[in-house]
């Protein structure tokens, strides 16, 4: 058996795990970018190379065997294999490369640190275009013209991978150092009082703001000030207005460190207790969580280090 599947590649591989998935020669000569009767003889390779049929027809659909169905796994496994055999070759053979990345400007350097850092463990000599992120990002990414970014509860996309690696766990209450919102116990009700400016983390859709949405589900109006996706250009509000801010810890709070004149105070219980009204009402409690994403194209070797990278930095900063 193994002299008769000696003559197996990568593309052999890739055809049937896609037909397997696809169930459709067309379908698949179109993603793989080939035509159809090369599809047609790859598969009739790969059944005289396994001596079973693979794949039968059922009407409109190619159907997998018991086989192909054993095969899938194994076969994806050598595949991903393959692929990080051709990271490895391509980076020895190219002096320099350049990644795109997506990020927004308060994750920025954490971004670049994590970047530069597994580039450096890789032994790689590579430039970073940092790019700011915009709601053009998913598709960029679709079409393979930016290789990462870093954003909160993307959608799914079959042309985008997207690698967990953090939750959202603490909230702090942002305002000046002498604000009148520090003075008295917090509650929910009190929290919104005053004139508020949000951040805008990267959610691909127009959707509102979880304190918008916190505010309207208990009926407390509320006055918003600013909106922005500039966390220093926030700062610089919070310094020189009466607004006050609610901001992940993940990732603010060493700079809200920087600014003397602000300060910061852990709500993370205060809109926990009041969640659980969410929850029972819509049957489960919102939940905010930071991925990775690259594009088809990206390099593998690199996308699982820096993955890796990334959970175990996040890991540190969900304090």
């Amino acid at each position: 058996m193994l002299q008769r599947i000696s003559k197996l590649d990568y593309f052999s591989l890739r055809v049937l795990i896609e037909l397997i998935e696809q169930q459709s020669v067309t379908t698949v000569a179109l993603k793989l970018n080939v035509t159809q009767p090369k599809i047609s003889r790859t598969l009739t390779m790969l059944r005289d190379s396994f001596g079973d049929e693979l794949l039968t027809r059922e009407q409109n659909l190619m159907r997998p065997t018991k086989l192909a169905e054993s095969l899938y796994e194994p076969m994806k496994s050598l595949v991903e294999s393959y692929r990080l055999l051709s990271d490895v070759v391509n980076y020895q053979l190219c002096q320099k490369k350049e990644i795109n990345v997506a990020v927004q400007s308060h994750m920025g350097q954490f971004m670049l640190d994590c970047l530069q850092e597994t580039a450096k463990e890789l032994s790689l000599d590579l430039t970073f275009n940092i790019y700011p992120w915009t709601e053009q990002v998913q598709r960029l990414l679709s079409l393979s013209q930016m290789d990462y970014s870093l954003t909160a509860n993307p959608p799914d996309s079959d042309k985008i991978h997207k690698y967990l690696v953090g939750h959202i766990k603490k909230f702090f209450l942002v305002a000046h150092r002498e604000h009148p919102v520090f003075a008295e116990p917090l509650s929910v009700k009190n929290a919104f009082s005053s004139p508020l400016a949000l951040l805008n983390y990267c959610i691909i859709e127009k959707k509102q703001h979880r304190i918008e949405t916190l505010a309207e589900k208990f009926n407390i109006p509320i006055n918003v000030r600013l909106k922005t996706m500039d966390l220093n250009q926030l700062f610089d509000h919070l310094e020189n207005s009466d607004s006050v801010s609610y901001l992940a810890s993940m990732l603010i709070k060493q700079p809200i460190a920087s600014r003397k004149t602000l300060k910061a105070f852990d709500v993370t219980d205060i809109f926990s207790k009041n969640s659980l009204k969410l929850k029972t009402q819509e049957k489960r409690r919102p939940t905010f969580s930071l991925y990775l994403q690259a594009a088809e194209t990206s390099p593998v070797l690199f996308t699982k280090n820096l993955e890796a990278l990334l959970r175990k930095k996040m890991t540190s900063l969900n304090y």
